[in-house]
């Protein structure tokens, strides 16, 4: 490929962005060694984390990363029955509205009220009626 990921030789473009030739192509070595991976990729890996239904990280094999969290067997009555719900901190009265189909990773075992610090456990569902 001429560019992107598949490339193998500097392009142009490079005296666009002011470098010289020399600097430019120590870049691209230096990027190209690398896979031409983003900074969230290098930082985070270049591969996707997977959660299982409860938001807890698991390996490709599905299997959890953090055994101790299966014994984490919280009583979930009124937490997220189902997505899309509006959760309310019954401590200190701070509102989640969370997205469909997000709630695995925004909403999961270990979350904590950003407002106040209470588990998930003291969040419940709002009456939005009231």
């Amino acid at each position: 490929a001429s560019a992107g990921k598949g490339q193998t030789k500097l392009t142009i473009g490079w005296e666009v962005l002011g470098l010289d030739e020399e600097t430019a192509t120590k870049i691209f070595e230096e990027v190209s060694g690398e896979g031409f991976l983003t900074q969230t990729q290098a930082k985070y890996g270049a591969s996707q984390q997977k959660y299982d239904s409860k938001g807890r990280k698991v390996h490709k094999d599905d299997e959890l990363e953090n055994p101790e969290e299966a014994d984490d067997e919280e009583d979930e009555d009124n937490s997220m029955s189902a997505s899309g719900n509006v959760q309310e901190c019954t401590e200190c009265g701070f509102t989640l509205f969370v997205a469909e189909g997000r709630d695995f990773k925004f909403f999961n075992a270990g979350f904590t009220c950003p407002e106040c610090g209470a588990s998930k456990s003291k969040f419940k569902a709002a009456d939005l009626d009231a």
